[in-house]
């Protein structure tokens, strides 16, 4: 087995005569251009003729580009199998299906699935998006967790599932918003290598490849988070005593289970030299956009996440207040009334700071507003703020392909889904139960938990 690095979150692991291709963006922005890439990829698209599978683990612009796809030679997409996690809903799956390749698959969950030449692939469910793939062949089993936040109970399941696992490839640094640019604590970076210490107690990795945070944020509204993420030194310097062998690889840079490692240079002061990069690069900008356009469209949006769930349900949604600065308005979103209007409150008596043009994509795109957060391009000025509003808009985002998102939850697909979830949810309801009874505030560090 070989695994090399092609870009961000990309690997291509090569086992016999299958070559997987994992999580390709090889080019442009992502998250309403507010990511970029931190260096050149190994790859690019009209290059992928040896490749005979692509999986996609979630649908977030990082992980699934349609620009990257679609860019494939139609001879290439051909002979090329995609492969996505059978999630409750099938919008994924009915998209991917219209860009012209051999063929979709949707991985059952937790069960190996042989695709040949004594290959396996098992997928298992993360979160309500997110997945993990593991791959084994005849040499080596490698886990790829991406930025997948895998909890204490889920953890043991998956690791007697997948076996011993030789290479473990995972994320080092965050992935969305994690405080106001006047912050002075920020804590998730630290939680990163808290976790990737934690993933290498749970699944024993004989060496250890971080990865899935070759990225800087590349716009002027959060460009301040490119001084918290983690660095590859930071990473080696904080897991140097962890179990396992930590190597990171650049671009090209491949491991083998009979070659170990190749390397075209040191991969740390090759990082180095990129992230010294970051404050000379060119940030974007975007023009303001009218409160008439964002009313229209907060508007639409309410009408269509409130058909999709009962009231009993929509009655906990409190109404949202967003301070648009470059228009110097409030923007009421309420989806318990149905109502999306301009306010009269003040900056300090609003939930969020936004730029118009965020809270315009926002309000247009059903996945809006889990780009607003990852992009990280807001001021959370509320820190108590009721985010069961934003929650729902995620579950439609989740379902909008269906009749509804509470029929989508509970169809048989869906209980399927669910029910392989069930140690993490379980886990998930007893954490906030506990913090309900110790009467202690939820966590203020995102808008929305949507991962």
């Amino acid at each position: 087995m070989r695994i090399t690095l092609i870009s961000h979150a990309s690997v291509l692991i090569e086992a016999g005569s299958v070559a997987i291709l994992t999580d390709p963006w090889l080019m442009g922005v992502a998250f309403n251009e507010s990511w970029a890439l931190l260096s050149e990829p190994a790859l690019k698209p009209d290059a992928l003729s040896a490749v005979t599978h692509i999986w996609i683990s979630h649908e977030h612009p990082d992980h699934l580009d349609f620009l990257t796809l679609k860019a494939i030679p139609p001879q290439d997409k051909a002979k090329i199998t995609l492969l996505y996690q059978r999630h409750f809903s099938c919008r994924v799956a009915r998209a991917l299906e219209k860009l012209g390749f051999r063929e979709v698959r949707e991985l059952p969950l937790t069960r190996w699935v042989e695709i040949g030449d004594e290959v396996s692939l098992m997928c298992c469910s993360v979160g309500s998006i997110d997945s993990l793939l593991a791959v084994k062949s005849r040499d080596a089993t490698v886990l790829n967790v991406n930025d997948c936040i895998v909890s204490k109970s889920a953890a043991p399941a998956i690791a007697k599932r997948v076996g011993a696992v030789d290479v473990l490839l995972t994320q080092f640094s965050f992935a969305n918003w994690v405080g106001n640019p006047d912050a002075t604590d920020i804590i998730a970076p630290r939680q990163k290598l808290m976790e990737m210490r934690d993933y290498v107690a749970y699944f024993h990795p004989k060496v250890t490849i971080p990865f899935a945070s070759f990225v800087y944020f590349c716009h002027q509204e959060n460009r301040f988070m490119n001084r918290w993420s983690n660095r590859p030194d930071q990473v080696c310097k904080a897991l140097r005593d962890a179990p396992t062998e930590l190597q990171f690889l650049y671009s090209g840079d491949s491991w083998s289970s009979d070659a170990g490692f190749q390397l075209n240079g040191d991969p740390i002061e090759r990082y180095r030299a990129d992230y010294a990069k970051i404050p000379e690069r060119s940030y974007l900008s975007h023009p303001t956009y009218n409160s008439e356009s964002l009313i229209d469209l907060g508007q639409s949006l309410a009408d269509r996440v409130r058909s999709h769930f009962p009231w009993f349900v929509l009655r906990s949604a409190a109404p949202i207040y967003f301070y648009v600065y470059d228009l110097g308005v409030a923007v009421c979103f309420d989806l318990r009334s149905g109502n999306v209007e301009v306010s009269n409150r003040r900056r300090g008596e609003c939930d969020i700071e936004v730029g118009s043009q965020a809270l315009w994509y926002a309000f247009k795109f059903p996945w809006g507003f889990g780009t607003l957060e990852i992009s990280g391009r807001y001021k959370l000025i509320n820190h108590k703020m009721n985010k069961f509003g934003l929650y729902l808009c995620h579950i439609y985002s989740s379902a909008f392909d269906s009749n509804g998102a509470w029929t989508a939850l509970i169809a048989r697909r869906s209980l399927s889904f669910w029910w392989s979830k069930r140690g993490e949810i379980f886990e998930r309801l007893v954490r906030s139960l506990a913090r309900r009874f110790r009467k202690s505030p939820p966590p203020a560090t995102r808008v929305a938990e949507l991962n």
